[in-house]
């Protein structure tokens, strides 16, 4: 351990050095740390020393040493890596509780602003520090759901701030997460600021926004019938302007087409039937909650055209419903 100890007592006296001197301490602690070692010996000696000292090289002024010190928190937060490969080919019957997963991550975990700070990383306008802060954050949200709804506080809160990078930060994490509990509150929290950049953001940031939804949506059926309420069909609709955005290579609506095709088609249905209900003088007055409902029919028809334009599944998907496509008309067209 003595090699271990002159590293650690290099980089606990890294903050009064340069930037040479920074630089090296970090890559010298990263060089240390077995990715195989499943005892995570290193990780526990360094995490009992210096995680304050890489707090303190995450806000240097210089970018060489933020990258270099968010490369080593990667390292010290990550996994090993014979873990993560018996987790992904389930040997052993291996499950997150039977393996031997990296404590270290707790402890950064527990470190107060260290999210915040990563969080500033990841949207950083330098590609280098987005890149190791991304993978930083990747590494101490692996498999720790603690960890994972402490960034998504953080990432709701940016997004509640009206900081538009949140919008994928965001996505990305709802992608594969259990929606239950605070992850679940915390989404809701969500819907808001992203129907914000829905209706009045960047080109980039409705389709971004359109993304998040369409994926929380698809987790979280409540969601579907609030942001229908709140108009974002309209508002996604209006998207399709630029029809490549719907391609299944895309991924931009967070769904598959083929998904969308069912609760599009209800959306249509109630639509011509409060249609045929005002022509037979049976629709005087509107039931609440159905002001919208004919717009709402008219975007999902040509959300379904569109859709359809690019997808062939949701062509194929249509096949029984007649002259849908080509002859049924709506009032926006």
């Amino acid at each position: 351990m003595a090699a271990v100890d002159e590293v650690l007592a290099a980089l606990e006296q890294a903050p009064q050095g340069d930037e040479d001197a920074k630089i090296e301490a970090l890559k010298g602690l990263t060089a240390l740390i077995d990715p195989a070692d499943e005892s995570y010996e290193v990780q526990r000696s360094a995490a009992g020393r210096v995680l304050h000292v890489l707090m303190q090289l995450l806000e240097d002024d210089s970018q060489a040493v933020v990258v270099e010190a968010a490369n080593s928190l990667a390292a010290l937060s990550d996994h090993a890596g014979v873990v993560k490969d018996r987790l992904e080919a389930g040997h052993f019957a291996a499950t997150a509780e039977k393996v031997a997963l990296n404590p270290v991550q707790e402890e950064v975990g527990e470190l107060e602003g260290i999210f915040g700070v990563l969080v500033n990383l990841r949207f950083s306008e330098s590609e280098p520090v987005a890149v190791a802060g991304t993978e930083a954050l990747a590494a101490l949200t692996s498999l720790n759901r603690a960890n994972t709804i402490t960034l998504l506080h953080e990432v709701v809160h940016r997004l509640g701030q009206g900081e538009a990078r949140a919008l994928g930060a965001l996505d990305d994490l709802v992608v594969g997460i259990d929606i239950r509990d605070d992850v679940a509150v915390l989404l809701d929290q969500a819907l808001s600021p992203a129907l914000g950049f829905l209706r009045t953001g960047s080109p980039a940031d409705k389709a971004a926004a359109a993304a998040l939804l369409g994926n929380i949506a698809e987790g979280r059926r409540g969601a579907a019938t609030y942001l229908v309420a709140e108009g974002a069909l309209p508002l996604a609709a209006e998207l399709l302007d630029d029809r490549k955005l719907l391609s299944p290579a895309k991924a931009a609506l967070g769904v598959s087409g083929k998904q969308l095709v069912e609760p599009l088609l209800d959306l249509v249905e109630q639509s011509e039937g409060h249609a045929q209900a005002e022509a037979e003088g049976e629709g005087e007055e509107e039931p609440e909650g159905d002001i919208n409902v004919v717009e709402n029919g008219d975007s999902a028809l040509l959300l379904l055209r569109a859709l359809a334009a690019q997808d062939p599944d949701v062509t194929q998907a249509l096949k029984g419903e007649g002259g849908l496509l080509t002859t049924r008309s709506c009032a926006i067209m």
